[in-house]
């Protein structure tokens, strides 16, 4: 069977997921990788969205739209004492001059970039990271230095889209297999409260393809836009329920009749 019939197998049945846990190690690290590909679409989509904004009309909107701001010692300091913003493509960039605009903010657009008082937060798909201007120390923080800099890196916009979906496809997939680690761990803690005979070899295999469906059902409404509440604890609430009830199918060892 190959990994694509799997992957189907794998959202619903709990028989067919205990019969994986005998197949080659080679087999399931490349399921994993194609798991990490599933979970990986809709970063690509944020990435292709804001990066074509960004160098479409990041420059136009830096120098023309925007105030003019620059960071000094970690710090945003702007021509204008308001909270600016301009949109693009779907995207809302904004200058938070004002020092008011929290991250809890940006969650209602569908995408944003907020240059903040102390700190750059980019809010995709119903989630907000932050990074402090520390982090890029050495590097001068400016809208003319940015606009300059989109200018010159068009270029080779698509090269630093694979850089960037590269780390992201390396983290995903690093991720899935801790996961399947620990869950392999659990898996032998379930066969023997069950009496079913797993070996850690056996285990990692099944919480592998136990992780299936989760990871679909997040790919699906992230592709909707769907903000789904704890996405980590219902994930890994999932793994574990399709893993017990994939051990549940092992057939219990045998007793040896007393001679």
């Amino acid at each position: 069977m190959n990994i694509f019939k799997q992957l189907i197998k794998s959202l619903y049945s709990p028989r067919d997921i205990a019969k994986f846990r005998f197949q080659g190690i080679g087999k399931t690290i490349m399921f994993v990788f194609l798991l990490a590909f599933l979970s990986m679409i809709p970063a690509v989509v944020q990435v292709a969205t804001i990066g074509e904004s960004l160098f479409s009309d990041g420059e136009e909107l830096l120098l023309n739209e925007l105030p003019a701001f620059e960071v000094v010692n970690g710090e945003l300091q702007s021509e204008s004492g308001t909270t600016e913003s301009a949109d693009s493509s779907g995207i809302t960039f904004y200058v938070d001059g004002s020092d008011s605009l929290t991250t809890d903010d940006l969650l209602i657009d569908e995408a944003a970039v907020a240059f903040l008082s102390d700190r750059i937060a980019v809010s995709t798909g119903g989630g907000v990271q932050e990074y402090e201007y520390s982090t890029f120390e050495g590097v001068k923080i400016s809208s003319e230095g940015i606009a300059s800099l989109l200018s010159s890196l068009e270029g080779a916009k698509f090269i630093i889209y694979f850089f960037i979906l590269a780390f992201i496809f390396i983290l995903l997939a690093g991720m899935l297999f801790i996961k399947a680690t620990v869950f392999g761990w659990i898996g032998t803690k379930f066969a023997a409260s069950l009496e079913r005979k797993l070996t850690f070899r056996h285990s990692f295999r099944m919480a592998a393809y136990s992780s299936a469906l989760p990871a679909v059902f997040f790919l699906i409404t992230d592709l909707a836009g769907s903000l789904i509440p704890f996405p980590t604890l219902i994930s890994w609430f999932v793994t574990g329920l399709m893993l017990y009830l994939s051990i549940k199918e092992i057939p219990k060892p045998k007793k040896r009749a007393q001679s």
